[in-house]
C-alpha cells in the first residue's frame, strides 16, 4: 500500500520527493500505531481515528506541534488516497488531473 500511496502523491498530488518520503514515513508510523491499538488493517480513515492518533501524539508521545501537524497532513493525504482508490459512484476526477494521469501510468 505504501508504494501505491507514494505513486499517488507524486502523480496525482504532485508532491516533491522529500514530501513523499516524509508523508510515507508518517503513514507507516500511523499504520503501526493503528495496527497495535486496533489489531486490524486500515482501509479507511475517519475523524475519530485521526483525533485519537493526534491525542496519542500529543499526550503519550509528547510530540512538538510542528511534528503533529506534519503527521496530520500526511493523514489527510492518506484519506484522499483512500477516497481516490475507492471513490463513490458519482465521483468525477477533476479536469486538472486528467492530463497527468497518462504521464504516471504504471
Amino acid at each position: 500500500m505504501i508504494e501505491e500511496f507514494e505513486k499517488y502523491l507524486l502523480c496525482k498530488e504532485h508532491k516533491s520527493m522529500s514530501t513523499v518520503k516524509t508523508y510515507s514515513r508518517c503513514v507507516e508510523q500511523f499504520i503501526s500505531w493503528y495496527h497495535s491499538s486496533r489489531n486490524e488493517e486500515i482501509s479507511k480513515l475517519d475523524k475519530q481515528t485521526s483525533k485519537e492518533y493526534k491525542d496519542y501524539l500529543v499526550f503519550v508521545e509528547k510530540k512538538k506541534e510542528q511534528t503533529v501537524n506534519v503527521r496530520l497532513c500526511a493523514l489527510a493525504m492518506l484519506s484522499r488516497f483512500f477516497y481516490y482508490k475507492n471513490p463513490p459512484k458519482n465521483y468525477i476526477v477533476r479536469k486538472k488531473y486528467n492530463k497527468y494521469i497518462s504521464n504516471c501510468s504504471n
